[in-house]
């Protein structure tokens, strides 16, 4: 909890059920921080509506990914969540990760064929620089391409 509070502060609240990853100490540790702790009713995934939903969706992919059996969930489970990190979220129109850092992920996809994510936005500041560095971006999309036709 305190490399948590490190990073990102404390928590006005923080919401739990009542499984074991949420015993005595978390909880005093929740306390310490001056952070209020809610508990929801057991058996009651409602209750943390957004939370389980969230899940559910990440369940999915990991079956997608690897079948039912969940015998590579593991390994998996960091990448889904960065995919759902740097997804654009429908109801805020931003992925989480640009509401925590105030800029888009670049994945190194897009340093490699140039996307407009891999502009070096700093070195822009006029629009005709804007249109430039597009413009330059299209011509290598289109080169590359016919290279692989």
């Amino acid at each position: 909890m305190s490399e948590w509070i490190c990073r990102y502060g404390a928590p006005e609240e923080v919401t739990v059920d009542r499984g074991a990853e949420f015993g005595k100490d978390l909880q005093e540790a929740v306390k310490r921080a001056g952070s209020i702790i809610r508990i929801t009713l057991p058996y009651y995934p409602e209750s943390e509506g957004m939370v389980e939903r969230g899940h559910k969706q990440l369940k999915g992919a990991l079956v997608k990914m690897c079948g039912e059996n969940g015998s590579k969930w593991k390994e998996q489970l960091p990448i889904v969540a960065l995919a759902d990190r740097i997804s654009t979220k429908r109801t805020t129109g931003y992925s989480p990760f640009e509401l925590q850092f105030l800029e888009q992920y670049v994945l190194p996809i897009d340093i490699e064929t140039n996307t407009y994510l891999a502009i070096e936005w700093n070195k822009i500041s006029t629009r005709e620089e804007l249109l430039e560095a597009r413009t330059i971006q299209i011509a290598e999309r289109e080169e590359t391409r016919l290279a692989a036709a």
